[in-house]
């Protein structure tokens, strides 16, 4: 026999098993037993911040800035890995029950939880901050539902109003809860709603003579509205200021119907104009259009490996579009299937351009173009976490489209043609993981040529997330393969940053068709240090464009291979960091 000392608050394992020891103990154990000792890190870890809370909160200085750098996380317990669910299906039992009130509850943007809506503090520098923040009106809120005071629940109403809401800029989370008993006639709904921060800014340094600040404000006046205003300063242009200014509306008087409005003044860019439009956001809606009215004056570069070629283009431009969508059945996993038609007519007048000819700077040409298209749609959503966030909730689109546009263009020197497809799929396959395709194939037809061609296959997928130990993994792939059939002359596709290989940059990395693919895996760990938790990951990058040649597999091949992690920790006001190191085997000239 021997004696095993085991310290409190420590796991003793034994084979496969797993014993939490509160206090210290002495066990007596036969030296057959394999036994392996190992520490609570998540009690040490707690107990660590509460020895900085206590040392914090003795003075009222500390006392605030505790506050405002900590948070009491919601549980310290790993999340367990799930499955999709469906995303109606706790609304399924309230089916047909009339909504006697609905209640908004607003939580303040800082010391608060969408997970727990008591949770609330008394620090004075985080209710400062909270009043410095104008909260989205309950009317806007209950603009942006799709029910309203005396309707009959409809599961399917509720979970669209849930994932709209989610899906709004200035709102961190939403949910919708259905309040009352199975027996009941009528129900209560109450919307729970938290907002971001909603004034932002962005700050681009070239020098000191030549910079950009901005100021934004996601949810003004707590309109659901945005107000960006950016500056531009730039010593060599006349005048060295510029202005640019977007002022956007989400929702006008609940139709769904959204508008932007469009200011500029500067040496690169004269703009004024404005939008309004209403998209199919779900499948119930029944009309959908758009009208853009648009003056610009943009200033264009030309880059060649020898020169660079600046000029101004002038032009105006009107588009608009309507259309018509009729919803043919629901299927018992709560996915819709509708048909869409919708028709689209374009005009561009061009006051100053280069000059054109019909073989020259056809991209400048005066048009008119009408196009007519046909869609098929089955959508659905269902509910998933730890994909692309650390698990608040995400809404994983079901279901596919199948799309053909066909329609006329008019320009200033001939008339052509167009015929285009589309068709993407998006499910989750049992084993597999979920997986979404997405096939185009258009171009214009003058005469028995097709010009201005284009055939694309984007392919997404991202595992289910596996156990392999300890350790939750989840593989993620991509991969995209382009070409173009005949495209004007400085018509091109690139490989750089986010359309190809990440933080790779070169003017000249570019051509009519490429292929990329990219591989990341995550590991979500059971690894725990005084409140931080890991996310390792691994990626490669693989791209390959016809830059220098024009079959595609005959030019180079950029590769980016690297390794990063994420950590979070709850008790921490900032959620997320990110750090990552990637090696390129192989650069473009000029690049280390």
């Amino acid at each position: 026999m021997d004696s095993v000392r085991v310290k409190g608050r420590s796991f003793l394992i034994l084979g496969d098993s797993s014993i939490y020891i509160e206090k210290d103990t002495v066990l007596v154990l036969p030296d057959s037993v394999a036994s392996k000792l190992k520490r609570d890190e998540v009690k040490r870890s707690e107990e660590f911040y509460k020895n900085i809370k206590e040392k914090f909160y003795k003075r009222r200085f500390t006392k605030e800035l505790y506050d405002l750098l900590f948070v009491t996380p919601p549980d310290s317990k790993p999340s367990k890995p799930t499955q999709p669910a469906p995303i109606n299906g706790n609304y399924k039992k309230y089916e047909g029950k009339r909504i006697k009130n609905i209640r908004i509850k607003k939580l303040e943007v800082f010391g608060t939880s969408i997970r727990d809506t008591t949770k609330n503090t008394d620090s004075w520098a985080i209710n400062f901050a909270n009043s410095l923040h104008t909260y989205t009106r309950s009317r806007i809120v209950r603009n942006n539902l799709f029910f309203e005071t005396g309707d009959i629940i409809d599961p399917d109403l509720l979970s669209d109003s849930e994932r709209v809401l989610r899906t709004l800029p200035y709102v961190k989370d939403a949910r919708v809860y259905v309040i009352g008993n199975e027996e009941d006639e009528e129900v209560e709904i109450l919307v729970v709603i938290k907002d971001l921060w909603s004034i932002s800014g962005e700050f681009d340094y070239g020098s000191l003579d030549r910079f950009d600040v901005a100021l934004i404000d996601k949810n003004f006046f707590g309109l659901g509205q945005e107000f960006k205003n950016e500056f531009l300063y730039d010593a060599d242009n006349t005048p060295k200021i510029g202005y640019s200014g977007t002022y956007s509306i989400n929702n006008i008087y609940n139709t769904f119907t959204g508008a932007d409005f469009y200011y500029a003044r500067s040496e690169p860019l004269d703009r004024i104009g404005g939008r309004v439009y209403k998209n199919f956001i779900t499948p119930e809606t029944k009309y959908g259009g758009g009208l853009t009215i648009l003056k610009e004056r943009r200033q264009i570069n030309r880059v060649y490996p020898d020169t660079t070629i600046t000029f101004s283009t002038e032009y105006n431009n009107q588009d608009f579009w309507i259309g018509r969508s009729f919803l043919a059945d629901e299927k018992e996993d709560g996915s819709r299937i509708s048909f869409q038609i919708a028709a689209r007519a374009a005009r561009i007048k061009y006051q100053d351009r280069p000059v054109v000819e019909i073989d020259t700077n056809q991209q400048f040409f005066d048009s008119h173009l009408y196009l007519v298209s046909f869609a098929v749609t089955k959508r659905g959503y269902e509910k998933s976490s730890l994909i692309s966030g650390f698990g608040r909730t995400e809404d994983i689109p079901m279901g596919y489209l199948a799309e053909f546009t066909t329609g006329r263009d008019y320009n200033e020197f001939y008339r052509r043609a167009y015929l285009g497809w589309r068709f993407s799929y998006g499910q989750f396959l049992k084993r597999i993981g979920y997986l979404r395709p997405t096939v185009s194939i258009g171009g214009f037809l003058r005469g028995t040529m097709v010009e201005q061609g284009v055939a694309k296959l984007d392919l997404q997928y991202f595992s289910f997330l596996y156990r392999f130990n300890k350790w939750h993994l989840r593989q993620f792939f991509s991969l995209s393969v382009a070409t173009g059939v005949r495209r004007f002359d400085d018509e091109f596709i690139n490989i750089n940053d986010r359309n190809g290989l990440r933080g790779l940059s070169y003017t000249f990395l570019r051509g009519t068709k490429k292929l990329t693919f990219s591989s990341e895996t995550v590991a979500f760990t059971q690894l725990y240090f005084l409140g931080f938790r890991f996310a390792p990951f691994f990626f490669v990058d693989l791209g390959i464009i016809n830059a220098e040649s024009s079959k595609l597999f005959n030019n180079q091949l950029y590769q980016g291979y690297g390794i990063g992690v994420r950590l979070r920790n709850e008790n921490l006001a900032v959620n997320a960091i990110q750090i990552r190191f990637a090696w390129y085997p192989v650069v473009p000239p000029g690049n280390s």
